[in-house]
């Protein structure tokens, strides 16, 4: 599927120079730190935590509704069928494609789905970090993308407007619910003067410019040309901090309307107290109100309050935001393993994400 563009990028390689300062940059920043590096103070928590609770991976518990709380390997398309079927009007409609089914009859379902009503998203139904997410605008790429796909697939509505990450939690000790962060997803785009090629403009502004080496991938087919003047070129799509997304600290659009929407969500998806819900509204003003939201996807234990990636936060902020969210996955989880929730055991959580690596390789 992607054959022609890795051998257009392999053809571009920006000045040594270049890349050495854009490499510079990042290293700056470590909101574009690997993860396994940002991580090492946050897993040496965890561990501390699982001593003073004597039972390591009790977070497992946080949310019964997911196998293993939605920690690794969950199904998208669990909570999101819990939404269709107890508050449809929250959720982005979409339809699964099992992959032991034929691959004409994938086809003819996902095309059955959709209509004529593209763009629609295709994502797999087990993944994370924006693996294998893609918006398809037609039939033809529609077929290309399940000719491919390794696993199950999730077929979804094309939701327009702003996207927003709303990290959640039902409070352990009195199951109240709390918004614990916002998060406005936005999409980097540059602006053509019909002078310059769009490497150029990527090298340009200062965003793209950090994440240039995926667009560099991303656009390999199309980095010489040259936009008109005034012509704006998307540059990411899908609301992933990894795939080149720019999350903004949205904290000061919380109101009690939205509160009472959020506790609309846990009442339809029993067993789910903690976690990420991925959403798009028409603007900020209907976030504000509870109005009009359209969930893509409700994450669990793992998930990030994003507002952390929000551009010069302090690195020790980033650090005290993850370890307090620790610090509930593991009283929540407590909480409901106290009440006879599942506790998935440390090395059968280790199996999980060994297959989840493995699964997250396959996928394009």
């Amino acid at each position: 599927m992607n054959q022609a563009i890795d051998l257009a990028a392999r053809r571009y390689r920006a000045p040594l120079g270049e890349r050495l300062a854009i490499r510079w940059q990042r290293l700056r920043r470590w909101e574009f730190w690997p993860a396994w590096l940002f991580y090492l103070p946050v897993i040496a928590w965890i561990l501390v935590l699982g001593l003073r609770y004597r039972r390591s991976t009790v977070f497992t518990a946080a949310n019964p509704a997911f196998d293993s709380g939605g920690v690794v390997g969950e199904s998208k398309a669990v909570a999101l069928a819990a939404l269709l079927q107890n508050a449809p009007d929250l959720v982005a409609a979409f339809e699964l494609l099992p992959f032991e089914l034929p691959l004409g009859v994938r086809i003819a379902r996902a095309q059955a789905f959709v209509g004529d009503a593209y763009p629609v998203v295709l994502k797999p139904d087990i993944g994370s970090r924006g693996r294998g997410v893609a918006v398809i605008r037609d039939e033809a790429a529609l077929i290309g993308y399940l000719q491919h796909a390794p696993g199950d697939v999730l077929v979804q509505r094309y939701v327009g407007g702003e996207e927003y990450g709303l990290f959640i939690y039902r409070a352990p000790d009195d199951g109240r619910p709390v918004l614990y962060s916002i998060t406005h997803k936005c999409f980097p785009r540059v602006l053509g003067d019909g002078q310059r090629t769009l490497v150029e403009l990527i090298a340009a502004d200062p965003r793209a410019r950090l994440i240039a080496p995926l667009l560099w991938e991303r656009f390999a087919a199309r980095l010489q040309e040259v936009p008109t003047r005034g012509a704006s070129v998307p540059l990411v799509e899908i609301g992933a901090h990894c795939r080149g997304a720019l999350f903004l600290d949205a904290s000061d659009l919380a109101t009690p309307e939205l509160l009472a929407a959020v506790g609309r969500v846990f009442d339809a998806i029993p067993g789910f107290c903690f976690g990420r819900l991925d959403l798009r509204c028409p603007s900020a003003a209907a976030l504000r109100a509870g109005t009009a939201l359209r969930i893509l996807e409700v994450n669990g234990v793992t998930a990030e309050a994003a507002h952390i990636y929000h551009p010069d936060t302090p690195l020790h902020r980033g650090y005290a935001s993850m370890f307090r969210q620790w610090r509930l996955a593991f009283a929540i989880g407590a909480a409901n393993a106290a009440r006879g929730a599942p506790v998935t055991g440390p090395f059968e959580l280790l199996r999980r994400f060994r297959a989840d690596l493995r699964r997250g390789q396959a996928w394009f």
